[in-house]
């Protein structure tokens, strides 16, 4: 009895200890380092003061400051859209939620062009090739390969749509330049609130919170309007046949991606010692 339960001591040991060295490998063997922002962190809660005031004064501010912001954005696609030639009329748009409470929204009114049929072969060409290449030379590196087959098929969609109902698409650069401000603006007031669960319950100093929500703050305020400055120009010079692409891939996805590397960025920043 005694050595059936040594026996069966050392096979649970021996498979603890495989669970534990195959819990860090890939699956080509290689060792899964731990992030960096994990590596420093010592996770510790702080006063509940922090992020009860920090939540309430951001918030305030942002929703204090949320026409100048909305305005700074319709200015600055005003000077990029004169810069690169684009006659462009811009204007604010008020939107009122309830009785008490509205925001404005920058209102943009330009030329949609629709695609040619030489756009068409063109950017067909191009996916098709795009596609084939990441099949054949991207199998190392499925996440790519996987992204680049993503756009091909929604670029393959808005295609097909051109194709046989060019009249059908809906949608106006104006429109989707107006409403994905607002989706920001909307972004802008949630980033309080998330950092209120996921940042300000941990015990950084009270300077460190303050510093990074302005600087997440901030980045999103200067990144969005050239962001879409940008789909602005490239949908004026090659035709709206690229707004589903800009909406899915190059919209909110990037500010979305910038907040979580600045996030990340601000968790490994070193905690008080208690």
């Amino acid at each position: 009895d005694s050595s059936k339960s040594s026996r069966g001591r050392r096979f649970r040991n021996t498979a603890r200890e495989l669970i534990v060295r195959w819990r860090y490998r890939g699956h080509t063997g290689r060792l899964i380092r731990r992030h960096r922002a994990l590596r420093s962190l010592d996770v510790q809660t702080s006063s509940i003061m922090h992020p009860l005031g920090l939540t309430i004064v951001a918030l305030a501010l942002v929703l204090f400051l949320r026409n100048v912001i909305t305005q700074a954005w319709a200015d600055i696609i005003a000077f990029w859209c004169d810069s690169t030639g684009i006659d462009v009329a811009v204007s604010m748009r008020p939107t009122p939620v309830g009785r008490i409470f509205s925001y404005s929204v920058p209102e943009l009114r330009l030329a949609s062009p629709l695609p040619g049929g030489e756009t068409l072969a063109l950017s067909f060409a191009l996916v098709i090739a795009a596609m084939l290449i990441a099949y054949i030379c991207l199998r190392r590196f499925l996440p790519v390969a996987y992204l680049v087959w993503a756009i091909g098929v929604i670029h393959l969609g808005a295609i097909t749509l051109f194709y046989f109902s060019p009249t059908a698409f809906p949608y106006t650069i104006g429109a989707h330049v107006s409403g994905s401000l607002e989706v920001t603006l909307m972004l802008l007031m949630m980033v309080p609130l998330i950092l209120m669960v996921a940042y300000y319950p941990l015990n950084f100093s009270l300077a460190k919170k303050v510093a990074l929500t302005l600087f997440i703050l901030m980045m999103v305020f200067l990144f969005a309007p050239h962001l879409y400055a940008c789909h602005i120009v490239v949908m004026s010079f090659h035709s709206v046949l690229y707004m589903p692409i800009l909406f899915a891939v190059f919209g909110a996805l990037p500010i979305m991606v910038m907040i979580i590397a600045i996030y990340g960025w601000g968790m490994s920043w070193e905690q008080q010692r208690q």
